[in-house]
């Protein structure tokens, strides 16, 4: 009978003049969206606003703050990891359900993403539906609960993101802790016999110390900038600029885990110049390309100084540089993963090629294209670009805009970045060993 009605002409005229006048509105509100380049502000509070009008139907708002595990104590080891497994748990306002379900109705979905220097909490929604969206993140980010029985209910959570770890990302992790000891080289990721171990008090007073306006960011992709400095009223955090971070020094050294198996993960690494130090630190990234960041393609071959080093060994292996920037520091070397047998003379031809690495200008000019090609690739994705825009502005106080990323790129010489690699066949190595490590040699021997 429903049908029949619906199908009527009276019905279906209504119809179409209602979706008409609907179609018309929604013109016009689309005609009055224009759209806005990158725009920074710093409000009365010290927090900071920066956002992009793109025009997209969805919009990504984030809240980035100057917290992460190099912010951790002895004492407190492993508290990020436990911070970011508790995103999204009840709030002073609002319950885990209930965040949960009303995110869920809106079509919205909320993650948090962590680095040793930062913590953000981003949302995504339809443009319709930011007002409320918005609610729901500052309120997840300023108003954390951290109920006992809640926190107990997601160790197993906390366990499962520590099994499921690759042997690479553990030999990353050693890899910070050997070349800084602490600071930046604590760990990510909670100590197996840490976990269940971070209380609420522990965890509210690591955020009411860290997470003030002068330490955090609005963020905000595809919304106006008038719109989202509104927002920033629902965000309710103590004002200051909170404790300053101890700088990590690097110091160098090994650390090995046997853990058996057929293969070996190596991860080699020296001191390079920190992101404040803008060109010297897109010279290290150019180098990184030069040497091979692996396979271009998927199931294709390794590609760069490093691969053809590693295939010379005759060795089964793959290797790809890596270059990990910070604000005071970062590390540039290679990643390798071989088999146990060929491993010492796999990582040796690696350490060998790291040392006496040489650039020409046709190696630069192609690594040029693949940084911007990385670049762009990058901003494609809303999520990664809010969190470029906030590691930018905690580290620097300001974002450079994507289109004088050319010009910076283009505006470095080849003697840019063979100094950048006479600095690394100078520096001192640092390595973090997983796997089956009979073969793989000690750094003094390299």
């Amino acid at each position: 009978m429903a049908s029949r009605i619906v199908k009527s002409p009276a019905v279906q005229t209504t119809a179409k003049r209602q979706f008409a006048a609907q179609a018309a509105v929604a013109r016009a509100e689309r005609e009055l969206v224009k759209a806005e380049p990158l725009k920074v502000s710093t409000l009365g509070n010290g927090l900071t606003v920066a956002s992009i009008e793109n025009h997209s139907p969805v919009t990504t708002l984030g809240v980035a703050v100057k917290a992460g595990s190099r912010n951790e104590t002895y004492d407190n080891a492993g508290l990020a990891h436990t911070l970011r497994i508790a995103a999204g748990l009840a709030t002073k306002n609002n319950s885990a359900f209930g965040i949960t379900r009303n995110l869920q109705q809106l079509g919205a979905s909320m993650t948090c993403t962590q680095g040793r220097e930062h913590t953000l909490y981003t949302v995504q929604t339809t443009r319709d539906n930011t007002d409320v969206a918005v609610e729901y993140l500052t309120d997840v980010v300023s108003n954390q609960a951290f109920k006992p029985w809640e926190l107990s209910r997601s160790s197993p959570q906390l366990k499962l993101e520590l099994a499921t770890r690759s042997p690479a990302t553990q030999a990353v992790e050693l890899l910070h802790q050997a070349a800084f000891r602490s600071g930046l080289g604590n760990s990510l990721y909670c100590a197996p016999g840490k976990v269940g171990s971070h209380g609420p008090a522990q965890l509210s007073q690591f955020v009411s110390k860290h997470f003030t306006t002068n330490r955090a960011a609005l963020l905000g992709l595809g919304v106006s900038h008038s719109a989202l400095t509104k927002y920033a009223d629902y965000l309710h955090l103590d004002t200051g600029a909170g404790p300053s971070a101890v700088a990590s020094k690097y110091a160098g050294g090994e650390l090995r885990v046997e853990s058996g198996g057929g293969l070996a993960y190596v991860a080699l690494a020296a001191d390079t110049a920190a992101v404040v130090n803008v060109a010297d630190c897109m010279a290290a990234m150019l180098l990184q390309r030069v040497l091979g960041m692996g396979a271009s393609v998927k199931y294709g071959s390794g590609q760069g100084k490093l691969a053809q080093a590693a295939g010379d060994s005759s060795g089964h292996a793959a290797v790809s540089a890596i270059c990990q920037t910070y604000s005071d520091a970062s590390l540039l070397g290679a990643m390798v993963v071989c088999d146990a047998a060929s491993a010492g003379k796999v990582v040796g031809a690696v350490a060998a090629a790291l040392r006496s690495a040489t650039v020409t200008e046709e190696e630069v000019a192609a690594a040029k294209k693949k940084m911007l090609a990385d670049i762009y690739t990058l901003m494609e994705d809303p999520v990664q670009q809010v969190e470029n825009m906030g590691a930018q502005l905690l580290v620097s106080g300001d974002v450079m805009p994507v289109a004088k990323l050319p010009e910076l790129i283009e505006g470095l010489t080849t003697a840019d970045v063979q100094l950048a690699a006479k600095k690394l066949s100078n520096a001192k190595l640092s390595m973090g060993a997983v796997g089956n490590l009979s073969t793989v040699p000690y750094l003094d021997s390299l």
